[in-house]
């Protein structure tokens, strides 16, 4: 990367610039006078805009060549006389570039002033370097230093233990440096944690400016070469390295104008660099002194990392109770010691502790009960809880709670912590929602039983109306019984239907042969519906000691409204169900989640299942795979709609599942999960 800077008395230019040069080219711009100085000594090239500096240019180019008479300035304007070009050129300008007629010549131009500029370097380089061979000054060789000047040093090394902030503490090593060893520049360049880059911490003896606009990559230069050897540079040695990699540290040791530079690795990390310029006296360093530096980065290194260590873990504890008091939920921890160590503004809230000023330190028994127990039991007893619904009676409030153990670094229990919300609304608004669900339930029962008990009353009202008439009549007395004792089991049934929908159930589970219950369930079907329909029912078994563990008479129950509905599903005189049974894997994946499975004795690994099919039309448009196990739903002229939701509850308190396959005009195929049950060896 090249260091151009850019004179220019309009920024806009610089994008304009940075298009034509492409990449490769870092551009720092100014007309300040006083910048201008201050990164003349960081640039690599320079180019100077005559069109807008216009009377300044001259004196600008002047100037550079003043400070530094090896500078590459190069001059860029829009019709600007020969005469001025002419004069900047014996100023010291080495090309200039009418941005009108070969702008496009620009970058290539200067790509070829830095490949000359590195070439000369390398020439003078190798030129001195017969005559020294030292190039590098290692820090094998120790010299003697007097006992004043260790003392010194115990003394600097005291004050970096115990530390400042950063800057302070920075700022005088560098004084320190600037009056034991009368130095006349230093800077201290520190790594960047977040961007990976160097950049000027603090600097005497030099313009501020220096901090804003040098910043070194890790990839080259002087910090990819500290951070492999590890040495003290001399600027006025020769580097044993190549030209470019020893062009780029003397650009960079130019840019923070130090004829010397020390590495700062405490730990083997180069985390800054110390820049030292010539000594007041005009002498140079000598080699114990630069030792001595050496040393001193070394301890300035350990004390820096001490207190970037000691910042990074007060702005995590600071954003930690930043994050704690913005949280919308309670936070409490506990120490081995049972009394509280953290806490939140929130808990306090939710809590109704405000009372207390401090929480820290308190014992936990101070906490409304449960919540005292509740971190107890988690601390002690390693029990940990996720979302628990505590009513706190103290408060009349609930609580949703999750609790966890805390450990130390060894891996040991320290104490416990718990976080909750206050869940009162919510609980609120169900209970709100229940009491609304439980009267729209009992709207739906009252309707659908006064629809059902009209339908059952009518046919034996109008009988009645025409018993005074027609009581002698034979017929006429067999058609009344009939209507009577059909209708009043229609009503018995539905009241049946009804209880055992409203009733827990109590399950009497033994081990049923499968093939013998469906036998059963079929022929009780074909004695309800015998009257109306001839059924014929395919039952086949792949195995015959299939067996399940069940409440016979309530499974006889369910897969009877099942089947019943298939019966009903088909029109005409002769209906043809299909069952068949086999045993399966577990589960299917997709039930697992919705699935409650319960326990059954010699816990069973494996499931039989039964598939009920029919010849129907299938489910109408209103229905769907969903809906027809809900209460009440029913698409038949009459029936009140449980018998579905009757079966499902059945199935799933056996642990099992019922999953119905629709075929729109050929069909339903309803497939029952049961846990199988083997006899115990």
């Amino acid at each position: 990367m090249t260091n151009i800077l850019f004179i220019t008395g309009d920024e806009k230019e610089k994008g304009f610039l940075s298009r034509i040069l492409g990449s490769g080219f870092f551009i720092l711009t100014s007309d300040n006078e006083e910048e201008v100085e201050s990164l003349a000594t960081l640039a690599d090239l320079i180019i100077v805009d005559f069109s807008s500096l216009k009377g300044r240019a001259l004196s600008a180019v002047r100037r550079i060549k003043e400070l530094d008479a090896s500078a590459i300035i190069l001059g860029v304007g829009k019709r600007i006389g020969k005469e001025i070009i002419q004069a900047a050129q014996e100023r010291g300008l080495s090309e200039y570039v009418d941005m009108e007629k070969d702008i496009s010549f620009l970058g290539k131009l200067a790509r070829q002033k830095m490949k000359e500029r590195v070439l000369v370097f390398g020439t003078k380089e190798g030129r001195l370097s017969q005559e020294n061979s030292r190039s590098v000054l290692s820090m094998g060789e120790k010299g003697n230093s007097s006992p004043e000047e260790y003392r010194v040093l115990e003394e600097m090394a005291h004050f970096l233990v115990h530390g400042y902030n950063l800057k302070e503490l920075v700022q005088f090593v560098l004084s320190f440096l600037h009056k034991m060893f009368r130095i006349s520049r230093l800077c201290f360049v520190l790594k960047d944690r977040l961007k990976e880059t160097y950049r000027v911490e603090a600097c005497l003896g030099m313009s501020e400016n220096i901090k804003k606009y040098v910043e070194l990559s890790p990839e080259r230069g002087l910090v990819k070469f500290l951070s492999k050897k590890g040495i003290t540079v001399n600027r006025g040695d020769i580097l044993r390295t190549d030209f470019e990699t020893a062009y780029e540290v003397k650009q960079e040791m130019k840019a923070i104008r130090s004829d010397t530079v020390v590495p700062v690795s405490p730990r083997g990390e180069l985390i800054g660099i110390l820049g030292l310029g010539p000594k007041i006296t005009g002498g140079e360093m000598s080699k114990r002194e630069i030792e001595q530096i050496f040393l001193l980065g070394n301890q300035l290194g350990l004390a820096i990392q001490n207190l970037l260590f000691y910042k990074e873990m007060g702005c995590q504890k600071e954003y930690m109770e930043d994050v704690l008091e913005g949280a919308a939920s309670g936070v409490i921890s506990i120490g081995a010691g049972q009394r509280i160590v953290t806490y939140n503004s929130r808990a306090r809230e939710i809590l109704n502790l405000d009372g207390y000023l401090n929480l820290t330190g308190k014992d936990i028994r101070e906490l409304p009960s449960p919540l005292g127990d509740i971190l107890f039991e988690t601390f002690t007893q390693g029990t940990s809880y996720k979302r628990k619904e505590v009513y706190v009676s103290a408060l009349k409030r609930w609580l949703g709670v999750s609790t966890s153990q805390v450990k130390d670094s060894n891996g040991e229990v320290s104490g416990s912590m718990m976080v909750f919300t206050d869940i009162t609304p919510v609980k609120r608004l169900q209970e709100e929602k229940e009491k609304t669900q439980k009267r729209d339930f009992l709207g739906q029962v009252a309707v659908r039983l006064s629809h059902e008990l009209r339908n059952s009353l009518v046919p034996i009202k109008s009988l009645i109306e025409l018993l005074p008439t027609r009581y002698s009549e034979r017929e006429f007395q067999e058609k009344l019984f009939y209507a009577v004792t059909k209708e009043m089991g229609r009503m018995e049934n539905l009241v049946e239907r009804l209880v055992f929908f409203s009733q827990p159930l109590y399950l009497e589970k033994r081990a049923e042969s499968l093939p013998t219950l469906i036998s059963e369930t079929v022929e009780k079907v074909k004695k309800q519906l015998s009257a109306e329909k001839e059924i014929k029912v395919s039952l086949g078994c792949k195995e015959e000691n299939l067996q399940v563990y069940v409440d016979k008479k309530i499974m006889i129950e369910a897969f009877g409204h099942i089947i019943s509905n298939s019966v009903e599903a088909m029109v005409g005189g002769v209906v043809e169900i299909d069952i068949n049974c086999g045993d399966t894997d577990k589960l299917p994946k997709a039930l697992l989640v919705a699935t409650e499975e319960k326990s059954a004795p010699e816990e069973a690994g494996e499931y039989v299942k039964i598939e009920i099919r029919d010849e129907g039309r299938g489910l109408p448009e209103e229905a769907t795979e969903d809906n027809i196990f809900d209460p009440f739903f029913t698409t038949k002229n009459r029936g009140i709609g449980l018998g579905l939701t009757i079966s499902q509850s059945v199935i799933k308190e056996h642990g099992g599942s019922i999953v119905p396959l629709n075929e729109t005009g050929k069909g339903m195929t309803m497939t029952v999960y049961l846990p199988r049950y083997r006899v115990p060896r």
